[in-house]
């Protein structure tokens, strides 16, 4: 970089003597050294695609030629970079999906440096002009959902192609490690999905974002780039529109749908677990406090689920079906005696030591 600065410093053609002059890395460098240095630093630069230009000259009072060198503006400065409307959501967009991960850093930085190119990177709230506006109304459909250390790590995992282990809990069930090679990311309504093989299934799979839970790690005895895509390989179709035939069939894959009230605030996976479409309530259902949520999650074990639900007491409501209300209530009761039984043996072990 010194040789790059001492030429962009320089008015005109600079020779060796005066770089090496200027130039403390060549200062002690004997002659030969320094034809090797100079030389790998221009190819350097020249890699970097910055040009360096150079030119001879004979010297009247030596009768030696002369080498000269300079980078010339138009092979140093960018070329202009326009952005329509809809490029810049993109780009704005993208630095909102990274929020919260461990590339919030640079996303960040480098959205304010694109700022200087005009309004269309404006900040939402500074926002006046459409192309603005454009990019705030497309920052407002960000997931708010994801994961941000999974998120980030399974960016890396894409792009380099890692085999990676992580905990995932389905609707209902225990977490189970899973090994992916993870194929793409990606996003529908206000949820994040990462779509990818899994290894011990042998079978193409999707994972949402926000039940995966504990950190993403690379796979052992894997190496980055030890997979490849598929060449058929679509994105859109591992993950089907939700208005889609297909979409529903997948929605109703659970064998039960729980209904369920939810505090505000409170219940986050429970939250995260639901179907994107408000269920129905049943007639018979318990009242719901004012101000919760009715969210509808797909149950494939009721009574496994009625014992699950015991962590979220008394934040969650369970309005039906019919089957797992009973289930529900019935732990509730197990938990109840087994506090009363354990609050006995208490207070009997310490009177008798009394």
């Amino acid at each position: 970089m010194n040789l790059l600065i001492a030429l962009r410093a320089a008015r005109g053609w600079t020779d060796r003597d005066a770089l090496r002059r200027s130039i403390v890395q060549y200062a002690d460098l004997d002659d030969v050294a320094f034809d090797r240095q100079f030389s790998r630093d221009k190819a350097t630069l020249e890699e970097l695609g910055i040009a360096i230009s150079s030119t001879a000259w004979d010297d009247p009072f030596t009768g030696d030629t002369g080498y000269g060198y300079r980078i010339d503006e138009a092979d140093y400065a960018l070329t202009r970079l326009d952005f329509t409307p809809a490029e810049a959501a993109v780009v704005s967009v993208a630095q909102s999906l990274l929020s919260g991960t461990a590339l919030a850093a640079d996303a960040r930085s480098a959205l304010n440096k694109l700022r200087g190119l005009g309004d269309a990177f404006a900040a939402p709230e500074a926002a006046q002009d459409p192309a603005a506006d454009a990019g705030a109304q497309a920052e407002a459909h960000v997931p708010t959902t994801i994961a941000g250390t999974a998120f980030a790590e399974l960016l890396r995992a894409v792009s380099d192609r890692r085999a990676v282990v992580f905990e995932y809990r389905p609707p209902g069930r225990e977490p189970a490690r899973r090994t992916l090679e993870p194929y793409a990311l990606l996003t529908r309504g206000d949820r994040s999905y990462v779509v990818g093989r899994d290894v011990h299934r042998d079978d193409l799979r999707t994972f949402r974002l926000s039940r995966i839970t504990g950190r993403v790690s690379r796979a052992p005895r894997r190496s980055d780039g030890d997979y490849r895509v598929p060449d058929d390989f679509s994105a859109s179709a591992a993950l089907p529109d939700p208005r889609t035939p297909e979409a529903a069939g997948a929605t109703a894959a659970t064998a039960h749908e729980a209904v369920l009230a939810v505090a505000p605030g409170r219940g986050v996976p429970l939250r995260e677990a639901a179907r994107d479409t408000p269920p129905p309530v049943p007639a018979e259902s318990p009242s719901i406090p004012a101000g919760w949520d009715v969210v509808c999650v797909g149950v494939e074990d009721l009574e496994a689920f009625a014992r699950r639900l015991l962590d979220f007491s008394p934040s969650v409501v369970v309005l039906g079906p019919p089957a797992l209300i009973r289930a529900h209530v019935e732990a509730l009761r197990r938990t109840e005696a087994s506090l009363r039984e354990a609050h006995t043996d208490t207070t009997t072990g310490e009177a008798s030591h009394g």
